[in-house]
């Protein structure tokens, strides 16, 4: 059936059913967005034989509106798109936090009057989240970039972030 539809106006038609199918990527069930983005590719090419692919992406409207409205009837239980924005932004404040920690202690180091030679500072000797050192004269440092802490604390975040709406979500009566 799509073989009468030049590889320009299939690509086109591809483009906007990967567009929506990202949209709805990790909010909507997978199965539930198989069917979605089939029904919209068959859908498309067959208003595509009678208008015309750019014609029919065009009566289509907008992707984003069409994926809120599928958001509204078929979202899953998690969203698991938005936690893994919260565990990302979870790692982002761990990060600037330890810089800025890692910033006042060699500050401390060197006003303190430090000898030559490098102090280190950890809270969890091996399991973080901060942790460090600084060479005595304050030319070099060394950070923890990723330990069980962070994974443990961006793992939180991302439930929090991907229930959030079935945790704040008013009870209808």
């Amino acid at each position: 059936m799509n073989r009468t539809l030049p590889m320009k106006d299939r690509l086109r038609i591809e483009l906007v059913v990967r567009r929506l199918d990202y949209a709805l990527d990790g909010r909507v069930p997978m199965a539930r967005r198989k069917q979605i983005r089939n029904e919209l590719r068959s859908n498309l090419i067959e208003a595509a034989q009678q208008v015309g692919a750019e014609n029919a992406v065009k009566q289509l409207g907008g992707v984003r509106a069409l994926a809120n409205s599928y958001l509204e009837l078929y979202r899953g239980r998690f969203d698991f798109k938005v936690g893994s924005y919260w565990a990302i932004a979870a790692y982002a404040a761990l990060q600037a936090l330890e810089i800025t920690l890692l910033i006042a202690f060699q500050a401390g180091v060197a006003t303190g009057g430090s000898h030559t030679g490098t102090y280190s500072f950890q809270f969890w000797d091996g399991f973080g989240p901060f942790s460090g050192s600084v060479s005595g004269n304050g030319s070099s440092f060394v950070m923890l970039m990723l330990s069980p802490a962070h994974v443990l604390l961006m793992f939180v975040a991302f439930v929090i972030g991907s229930s959030y709406r079935t945790v704040f979500a008013r009870r209808r009566t």
